[in-house]
């Protein structure tokens, strides 16, 4: 490493086959979390780091919640006192909190705390939480221990002031195999399931991705909008510009206000001449997340946006024109948002040009094996393990769960499971959470737990199905598919069963 480092916070060390990071003498081992086939030689990764960096300007490392444990600048540039106490004022504190606009998808040291490899080549941009611009060129590693994500490093050389043409300069020398650092990591192939209502938002995606109008996108917290927004994105003929997801209800109203519409020097104390989102994401897709808790003050401007295709920066003269894609994501029913006054009914019609409903995961149990098995390959490639299936028994008690979380919730009891589990054994029972077996969690269970659960954020009639399509497919699960006697145990005529599967999306 170079000169000035922090010794207490370890070293780089070339093994002769890869680099490993070698913690201070009184902490753990840990290694680099890597593919075999994704592991670069030594020589490989400083031919890669003279080519693409010059030298590093800088070094970050996050532990496994995103605390900056250690920042660190080497370029005579950033020697300055002011960067030196910035440095001193971001460490102990998230990542998300120093660059408040970033997320998983965006950031490649979050990424990297869930990538079994290295993320390398990707030209991230990033506002801090003063509003403060600055592009780098990167490499993120992940750091694991004993099978755990504790960590991630990255490497970065500052290229904010090199210009637009030597950027692009600089992206052309990249191998042509990297990945265009779009920031829309998920496609169509990544939305897993065969239930009808996800077949259905994969053949509505594909309808409308080269549409230029707006999009809404309702559902609950943890179905996976932004895997459908993403998808929309890289399914369109925008795939190679910006995909730029926001985060509003992460955000306070002033920085969310500089950092979509930009800023003119004097438009208040202390502001400075700075593109806004919208406009440096032109071309490309902007992904307004939780939109319902953006201020309605910017709801009113960002329908301007909409509306005129231009956006003013704060404190400007005049608007200038966008070519932008606004996607926009709920996850309460926008006619109860509107009805509470935290989303303007013009803005909801304006967005509202399509519309996509993600299902919740209750809703679509058939799918529940297929995201299980596939969470179960993901994990045992990242955790190191080779367990081998699930168990009869276990995958009958996820499949009779409620899942108020929706394939979040599932994804990480998986997770959790294979942490309590060695060898490679198949998932058992007794892997599963505890909290499945509490009295809350058991509520939950049985017949889709329609009966039991909580008052949900949705309109009653979508509720109401969401009910009658679980007693149908338990009816027709009883009956072994036979369509008179699931008519029998529901106790209405064949043709009524029928004409319901065919209303709700089962036939």
């Amino acid at each position: 490493m170079r000169r000035g480092y922090p010794s207490h916070a370890g070293r780089w060390q070339n093994t002769g086959r890869k680099w490993a990071y070698r913690p201070p003498a009184n902490g753990n081992r840990h290694e680099i979390a890597r593919k075999e086939e994704q592991a670069m030689s030594s020589s490989d990764a400083l031919k890669w780091l003279n080519e693409n960096f010059n030298f590093v300007d800088s070094v970050t490392i996050i532990d496994h919640s995103g605390t900056i444990i250690a920042k660190q600048r080497f370029n005579p540039r950033y020697t300055d006192e002011e960067n030196a106490a910035d440095n001193q004022w971001a460490l102990g504190k998230n990542l998300l909190e120093v660059f408040p606009g970033q997320n998983f998808q965006s950031s490649a040291l979050l990424a990297a705390l869930k990538t079994d490899g290295v993320i390398y080549r990707q030209q991230e941009i990033a506002w801090n939480h003063l509003g403060k611009k600055s592009v780098t060129n990167n490499l993120t590693i992940p750091i694991v221990c004993r099978g755990q994500f504790v960590g991630s490093v990255q490497l970065s050389r500052d290229v904010t002031n090199m210009g637009r043409s030597g950027r692009t300069v600089q992206r052309a020398r990249e191998e042509s195999s990297a990945p265009a650092a779009t920031g829309a990591r998920y496609t169509l192939e990544d939305i897993v399931g065969q239930s009808p209502e996800i077949q259905e938002v994969r053949r509505l995606i594909q309808r409308i991705a080269n549409s230029s109008s707006s999009v809404l996108v309702y559902g609950e917290t943890g179905t996976g909008k932004e895997l459908v927004v993403s998808s929309i994105h890289n399914a369109s003929y925008r795939k190679d510009k910006t995909f730029m997801p926001i985060n509003c209800a992460a955000l306070p109203e002033s920085i969310l206000e500089s950092l979509l519409f930009g800023t003119r020097r004097g438009a208040f104390t202390g502001a400075e001449d700075r593109v806004g989102l919208i406009e440096e994401c032109s071309g490309g897709t902007i992904y307004l997340d939780e939109i319902n808790s953006m201020p309605l003050k910017l709801q009113s401007k960002l329908l301007r946006v909409l509306d005129t295709k231009t956006v003013m920066a704060l404190g400007a003269s005049k608007p200038k024109e966008v070519d932008i894609r606004i996607v926009a994501s709920v996850n309460r029913s926008p006619e109860q948002l509107m009805q509470n006054k935290e989303m303007l009914p013009d803005l909801f019609y304006r967005l509202n040009a399509i519309h996509i409903r993600v299902p919740p995961l209750r809703s679509r149990p058939e799918d529940i094996e297929l995201l299980a098995q596939h969470f179960l390959d993901s994990y045992n490639r990242q955790l190191g393990k080779q367990n081998n299936g699930i168990s009869p028994e276990a995958m009958e008690l996820l499949k009779t769960y409620h899942w108020p979380g929706n394939v979040r919730e599932l994804e990480h009891t998986i997770e959790a499971a294979l942490n309590l589990t060695d060898g490679s054994r198949e998932l058992r029972v007794e892997d599963i959470p505890a909290y499945f077996f509490s009295p809350a969690g058991a509520s939950a269970a049985g017949s889709g737990g329609a009966n039991t659960r909580s008052v949900p954020n949705v309109p009653l009639r979508e509720a109401v199905a969401d009910y009658e399509r679980g007693l149908i497919r338990q009816a027709l699960q009883e009956a072994k598919g036979n369509i008179d006697r699931a008519a029998a145990l529901l106790q209405i005529p064949r043709t009524t069963l029928y004409s319901r599967m065919s209303k709700l999306g089962l036939r």
